[in-house]
Formats: C-alpha cells, structure tokens, sequence
C-alpha cells in the first residue's frame, strides 16, 4: 500500500513537472506524434519509453497549448534510440499505445486519432467533511495503469498515471465528475490488477497534499491497493474515507 501511494505522489509530481523529464529535441532525431484539429493539445497527456544502446529511457510530454503535433527527442546522451512505446491520453478519447521502431530516419512521425469514448459519473463524498472545510480542497482523480510496466517492458520503476479530471468539493465533502468509461479495465483480472482511480485531495493553492489516498467505504467499489475500481456504474453519494499513508 505504502508503494502503490508514493508510486502516485511521484506521479503526480512528474505531471507537474513535465519539462524537467522530457529530453530536449534541439539538434536531436525526433518523434512526433500529429493531433486531429479538434483536439486541444493542452488536453493531451503522453507517457513515453525509449529503447535503445543507452538501456532503457521514460518519461512524459509536457502538455502546451495551440500545439498540431508533440515532439519526443529520441536520442539519450548522444544515443540514439530503436524503439519508443507511448500511451497517448486526450479528454473524451480512447487511451492509445503505440509501439514504433526507430530506423535510420531522424524524424518519424505517429498519428493519434481521438476515438470517443464513453463517460460515467462519479458523484461522491469525502468523509470527514472536517477535511475540505477552510482549505481551499481540490479534488485530483488519477488513472494508475499498472498495465504499463508490462506494455513498456520493465519490471520496476514508478508507475504511469494520467489525471482524468478534479473537482472542488462543497463544505459537506459533496463533489460530481464525469469520469472516461474505459471498457478495458472495468472488467476485473483474476490475476493481477490491471487499473485503478486514485482519489487526491490538495490544497488547489498551495498543492500540499491533504489527503493522498482516499478509499471507497464501500468494498464492491475498492480494488486491491485500495482506490476506486474502474466501473461502468457508481451509485450516488459513494463515500470516500482518508486512511493513514
């Protein structure tokens, strides 16, 4: 539990800090990946990883506004890179991999296309309320794909994460967000855990956190390390407890 939470809270940071993991692409073969017109590319998330003589090497995309495409460096210490592995993430869209080699070609170039996907609606509350009153609470949903160490092919490191959406709960902990309903992971594996929600709550000015692991009171709607599991229904008012990290 302890590792699935701190795995979060890195990921989270990384989210905040996109710029700092991305390597630069001045000078560099690149790889681009191109957005259909309709799609706000500051709603794009990407997670990345390179393959390549330097080993192995992740990270994410930092997300921009009024961009047509995204570019990824794919040269680490002045190695070239054979292969990258992306999960693309847009707002209203299916998640998409991508597994493309890396030939002598310095620029290669991928396409996503938003496929529409489906929403579900979360309406909830935090409990005790005692934890969004006077605090400026922001609430943070997180999508954990522990699928992706499998996809990216390592055992170990932190785990990617994309936030689905926030919310600002009323002084009674109340709060509604319309969640993607992603068909894949709504189905439980009888051997391992594939996805989950990560409910965060933060000080929205600050980013402190308030409480990092929210669980569902509820056990039909908790998956193994303890968060929200993926459904294609909630019922209303599902309660959310803060337990000790």
């Amino acid at each position: 539990m302890v590792r699935w939470s701190f795995a979060i809270l890195l990921g989270i940071a990384a989210l905040q800090s996109l710029a700092s993991q991305t390597p630069s692409n001045q000078g560099a073969p690149c790889f681009s990946v191109s957005l259909p017109p309709n799609t706000p590319s500051e709603t794009v998330q990407i997670a990345y990883y390179l393959v390549g003589p330097f080993g192995g090497h992740g990270g994410y995309t930092e997300q921009r506004p009024g961009l047509h495409a995204y570019e990824i460096a794919t040269s680490v210490e002045g190695k070239a890179a054979t292969e990258i592995r992306i999960i693309v993430y847009a707002s209203g869209c299916e998640m998409q991999t991508f597994v493309v080699p890396l030939a002598d070609d310095p620029k290669v170039e991928q396409e996503f296309e938003c496929q529409p996907v489906p929403s579900v609606i979360l309406s909830g509350q935090i409990t005790p309320n005692e934890l969004v009153q006077d605090k400026n609470a922001e609430l943070i949903i997180i999508y954990v794909a522990y699928w992706s160490h499998k996809f990216f092919g390592i055992v170990d490191g932190a785990v990617v994460d994309f936030r689905l959406a926030s919310a600002s709960p009323d002084s009674n902990g109340m709060f509604q967000v319309d969640l993607p309903q992603f068909g894949a992971d709504a189905a439980p594996s009888a051997s391992e855990l594939r996805a989950s929600l990560h409910l965060i709550l933060r000080d929205a000015k600050t980013w402190n956190s308030i409480a990092s692991n929210l669980e569902p009171e509820v056990p039909e709607f908790r998956s193994e390390d303890r968060s929200l599991r993926i459904q294609s229904y909630y019922p209303s008012g599902l309660k959310f407890t803060a337990k000790p990290f």
